[in-house]
């Protein structure tokens, strides 16, 4: 037996102990770099776990398997699209603006995953009119958002081109969060509701899905899917529940209609060809902040000699056409943006005849903490009674399905 005084004097122990030490150190290090990647796995897939759960017990291991595997990998590789896109923004210093010309609109495309293939499409959610900010709160209550109802009435009327009755009046019942008010003129509370064939009660809330429009008075199949041999788009290719609190549309992704919209009820002129012309230039050269879109407004007309203001004192004229304009231009900005929070990814996963595709809605954290501050104060109730003030994570998923 070797002394103690020895031991800490014996080479061959000394060796050792450093061995001993040396593991122990590479097996902390291993343990932290396995808990970093873990961590960072759980960051973009973690919301897939229910996800897996649900799809295990309907899927055998087989084609409908491997396709449900590719649709996966599919909506995962979308959102690192995303989060590259935003990385970029960040490192080149330029304006954080989002149109289809970045390069997370081409999406995915159709690529070999083991036996199976998947592609992926990213759409802009805040491109379009969100219906759950039709209403906004202030405080305690719910305002009407009347810029907003507006558009939504615009939109329709073009839509329809008057062979039907607007149904907006009906969606603002759906959201009016109360069955006891004024019932809108063309709308519908729960009594009408429960008194159909097979009843269902009003909303009376924000609603989750796009789908939830062909629960509501006025919504008709034909309306909701629309017309291809018109060019018409499903209505979700036009509305939202995810879209802008406000209210506010990106005029790099918003279609034509919905541009005509949102300028006609800033101006009262639903005005298509100045809609397309706005459109085209988006695709040509994004927005990077509206004060070049103020330049595609109409101004008002000349007013007559006698209503012209005499100068001022100091020799200044004020011009009511050019006050008409700054009332314009704030009206617009108030109804637009240029960048974008929510993205509809649809990711599909092919194996032999079988296609699966998962839809998700993922809310993409901003640079800018302020934009964060204001989501989370403003944003629903998405954030009520969260400890965190701001969403911690990259990505936030709002909604999710799988589609065979």
């Amino acid at each position: 037996m070797i002394a103690p005084e020895k031991r800490r004097n014996n080479p061959e122990v000394i060796a050792h102990t450093k061995n001993r030490m040396a593991s122990a150190r590479a097996g902390v290090a291993l343990l932290v770099a396995l808990v970093f990647v873990a961590l960072l796995s759980a960051l973009v897939f973690g919301f897939f776990y229910d996800m897996e759960v649900s799809a295990s017990s309907a899927y055998a291991v087989g084609d409908d398997f491997l396709a449900w595997l590719a649709a996966r990998s599919a909506v995962a590789q979308a959102m690192g699209l995303l989060a590259d896109d935003l990385a970029q923004v960040e490192q080149s210093g330029m304006p954080p603006y989002d149109s289809e010309l970045d390069t997370w609109a081409a999406g995915i495309p159709a690529t070999d995953l083991n036996e199976a293939k998947m592609r992926a499409s990213i759409s802009d959610e805040y491109g379009k009119i969100n219906l759950n900010a039709l209403f906004l709160k202030q405080g305690d209550q719910l305002v009407r958002n009347e810029r907003l109802i507006q558009a939504l009435r615009d939109f329709f009327a073009l839509r329809t081109a008057g062979d039907q009755k607007d149904p907006t009046d009906a969606i603002l019942d759906w959201l009016d969060y109360d069955d006891m008010d004024a019932e809108e003129p063309e709308g519908a509370e729960n009594s009408y509701y429960m008194g159909l064939q097979n009843p269902y009660p009003c909303k009376n809330g924000p609603m989750d899905s796009i789908e939830e429009l062909l629960l509501i008075k006025g919504i008709t199949p034909e309306l909701y899917f629309g017309d291809p041999e018109q060019n018409q788009l499903p209505l979700s290719e036009y509305l939202t529940v995810h879209g802008d609190w406000r209210g506010r549309v990106n005029v790099n992704t918003a279609r034509e209609e919905v541009i005509a919209a949102v300028i006609g009820a800033s101006t009262g002129n639903q005005d298509l060809g100045l809609a397309q012309q706005i459109f085209d230039e988006a695709r040509m050269s994004p927005f990077e902040d509206l004060s070049r879109l103020a330049q595609f407004l109409p101004l008002p007309a000349e007013p007559p000699a006698a209503q012209r203001p005499a100068r001022t004192a100091d020799g200044r004229r004020v011009d009511p056409r050019e006050l008409e304009r700054q009332r314009q231009t704030a009206q617009t900005q108030r109804m637009f943006r240029v960048d974008s929070y929510v993205f509809r990814i649809q990711g599909d996963g092919m194996k032999g005849d079988t296609i699966v595709r998962i839809e998700a809605y993922v809310w993409r954290t901003p640079l800018d903490p302020r934009e964060l501050e204001e989501y989370a104060a403003n944003f629903g109730s998405i954030l009520e009674g969260s400890a965190e003030p701001v969403p911690p994570e990259a990505f936030r998923v709002l909604d999710w399905r799988i589609i065979k």
